[in-house]
């Protein structure tokens, strides 16, 4: 189990889209409202916002977020259904890995210019 608190506007602050590879989460919000989403594994996206008292389920491995919209701060406490959920901040898991994944892999995969991923790539310090 863990709190976290939310500043106006503010998100998880080390894994804004993330997941948790071994562990469904489920929270509840004890102050403020917040935005929570996360997407199915068939690409829809789920959202509500949840005012205090209310809860949450995410279930193992979805992509996910939380998002203060109230105008002062909120916070939840959640728990895990495992004691090591793990957390994997989707862009850094994709665009600071080590090696670093090929530029041209990304390029074709994203239907971009490699120039496109090389500027991705530089704001998560990958080579």
């Amino acid at each position: 189990m863990n709190r976290a608190d939310f500043a106006p506007g503010g998100t998880n602050p080390h894994y804004p889209l993330h997941s948790h590879p071994r562990a469904t989460e489920a929270g509840v919000v004890i102050k403020g409202k917040l935005l929570v989403g996360f997407i199915s594994t068939t690409g829809v996206f789920y959202s509500k916002v949840l005012k205090a008292g209310e809860m949450f389920v995410i279930p193992k491995g979805l992509v996910h977020f939380q998002k203060n919209v109230g105008q002062g701060k909120a916070a939840i406490i959640t728990s895990f259904n495992s004691q090591l959920p793990g957390a994997a901040q989707l862009l850094a898991t994709l665009f600071a890995s080590n090696p670093a994944i090929r530029d041209d892999i990304f390029a074709k995969n994203f239907q971009v210019d490699e120039t496109v991923i090389t500027s991705i790539k530089s704001k998560f310090g990958s080579p």
